[in-house]
């Protein structure tokens, strides 16, 4: 029984982990562009990046002497009908490997928080609404665009009017992220169907070869 609930407590473990999102977070306002990667609810700032304190000169140290290199053993070229043949064959094999992986991912792909905010600003009021009208209007063709190729769980668009304001200001914040575990998954799965590809691609590359120079 104490190993039936051990294995039951491994089984849940690797559930909750594979339940954890991975992904990354960025924001754009006026003040620049901020990107963090995210793992769960840890978050690592990766732009801008700090900048790090100039090191201390250090002594230039001599050159250490290096023996000459040994002359390499010239090996006979690969014809190039060869190498594309070799190469067309592992492209056949692992394409349509990849393609399947980018498509397991991409159904587990998720926009968790998507925000999108224009302020029109101007003293003149006529300016502002003027301005106010192209802000929704480009709002409405960026908006619609994207949420209808993503998923996204809690978005909000919105126009805001500032009188204050020195013309037209932008602010953007997006979160994605994917599952631990179908990122796991989709990769062991595509590196064992990549590896059976690639072994049957070098046997018909062999057998080629074989035939070339038995004609």
């Amino acid at each position: 029984m104490r190993a039936l609930y051990i294995l039951a407590a491994i089984v849940l473990v690797l559930f909750l982990l594979g339940q954890v999102r991975v992904g990354c977070r960025a924001q754009f306002n006026a003040e620049g562009f901020f990107l963090w990667a995210r793992l769960g609810w840890i978050q690592i700032k990766i732009l801008p990046m700090k900048r790090k304190e100039e090191k201390q000169s250090q002594k230039p140290k001599e050159p250490n002497q290096k023996r000459p290199p040994k002359p390499k053993e010239e090996k006979s070229p690969v014809p190039l009908p060869e190498k594309l043949g070799g190469a067309l064959e592992y492209a056949r094999a692992l394409l349509p490997v990849v393609l399947e992986a980018a498509k397991g991912l991409w159904r587990g792909f998720r926009i968790d928080v998507l925000e999108l905010e224009l302020t029109a600003g101007s003293s003149d009021p006529a300016d502002a609404a003027m301005l106010y009208g192209q802000a929704n209007a480009a709002l409405g063709a960026l908006w619609y665009p994207l949420t209808r190729a993503f998923h996204v769980k809690d978005g909000a668009a919105r126009v805001k009017l500032d009188f204050d304001a020195p013309g037209m200001t932008v602010y953007a914040l997006a979160s994605f992220s994917l599952k631990l575990g179908n990122i796991v998954w989709v990769g062991l799965r595509a590196a064992v169907k990549a590896l059976i590809g690639a072994l049957a691609a070098r046997k018909r590359i062999k057998i080629k070869r074989k035939q070339r120079k038995a004609a």
